[in-house]
């Protein structure tokens, strides 16, 4: 019996979506960090975390810069 090896769906964000120069909106974001949307908003609120900042394109789009995530994980590995 040949054994499977796990596929994953090209379209589904992951970490290496995290690429320099580029903007994420909060679905896609939560996805490639692994949490939930609402984890993300609460990191987004809390200023002790030093979560990066929400850019606000418009009233209904908001979104993060992948350069300042990767900046903040960096940190969170450093530390």
């Amino acid at each position: 019996m040949a054994t499977q090896t796990p596929t994953t769906d090209p379209q589904t964000p992951t970490i290496d979506h995290l690429k320099p120069g580029c903007y994420l909106r909060v679905a896609v974001l939560a996805a490639c960090l692994g949490m939930s949307k609402n984890s993300i908003w609460r990191l987004a609120r809390d200023p002790k975390n030093n979560f990066p900042r929400p850019i606000k394109l418009s009233e209904k789009i908001t979104v993060w810069s992948t350069d300042s995530i990767l900046q903040w994980l960096a940190s969170k590995a450093a530390a």
